[in-house]
């Protein structure tokens, strides 16, 4: 048998063979060149595309496109700005091709942390997902109606924004360390759970429950777009707990009382919007 020689090939394949090698190339050189040049574009370029839409605002901008850093960066929540402290991010290359740059962000400012993958696209759209945010109520106590402390702790599976507006939330809320001021001094109510959700009319939906606390909760909170909220459930919890707490006249301001259980704890109906 004899061995095939390259002798033996048409000119056509040669060609055909030699374009394709030479287009190979011609890409291959194409992306290390744009690899190259991007990899040396200043950080300041990746605040602009992450913060064009006015939803995060950067300062002291330093690194390449691709890692940067932000000596303090700042997140505007229904029109109020939020301090996030020092901010390093990660782009992911490919994502600049699909004209909606997406980085890995993490956050560091005293006793709160953020980390997670945020997107932002040319339309003003922001997406977050597999993030985890830690952060004292005292950041949040401006979008409540009663002073609380203690400390916030919150993971997003998925969350999309768009003119301030919320839509694809899914989500949970723990609140550790849970305290209430009651006028006259500070209620220790243990902690809480919350499963977030959007409502589907670019609200959110928090249903809450008590997690190793004397007050048992099962309460549902509308965040209405774009302002309001409703408040819906039940609580309860022993007698000898409110009186301790001095409980009774906060309570009157949230709830309706009705009769004990057959164990004799104090039970309420919540039902308001402001």
């Amino acid at each position: 048998m004899k061995t095939p020689v390259l002798s033996a090939l048409p000119l056509s394949s040669f060609v055909w063979i030699f374009s394709v090698t030479k287009k190979f190339w011609i890409i291959l050189g194409v992306v290390f060149w744009l690899y190259f040049v991007i990899s040396h574009i200043p950080a300041v370029w990746g605040a602009y595309l992450m913060t064009r839409d006015g939803n995060l605002g950067m300062t002291g901008v330093s690194g390449t496109l691709w890692s940067g850093r932000a000596s303090l960066a700042s997140v505007k929540v229904k029109g109020a700005d939020y301090s996030l402290g020092q901010m390093t991010w990660e782009l992911s290359p490919f994502s600049l091709l699909l004209l909606k740059p997406c980085a890995k962000i993490e956050t560091q400012m005293d006793s709160q942390q953020m980390n997670g993958r945020v997107c932002v696209g040319l339309n003003g759209s922001m997406d977050v997902s597999k993030a985890t945010i830690s952060l004292p109520t005292r950041l949040m106590q401006m979008q409540l109606p009663l002073p609380v402390d203690g400390k916030f702790n919150l993971y997003l599976d998925s969350l999309a924004m768009k003119n301030n507006q919320v839509s694809n939330l899914q989500g949970k809320l723990g609140w550790s360390e849970a305290k209430v001021f009651n006028g006259v001094g500070w209620m220790d109510i243990g902690g809480f759970g919350a499963d977030l959700a959007d409502d589907g009319n670019a609200g959110v939906s928090v249903h809450v429950f008590d997690v190793n606390s004397p007050v048992h909760v099962d309460i549902t909170a509308l965040f209405l777009s774009p302002t309001g909220v409703s408040l819906k459930g039940k609580l309860s919890m022993s007698e000898a707990f409110a009186q301790q707490a001095n409980a009774t006249a906060l309570l009157s301001m949230l709830a309706t009382p009705t009769a004990p259980d057959e164990q004799g704890n104090l039970q309420y109906i919540v039902d308001m919007t402001f």
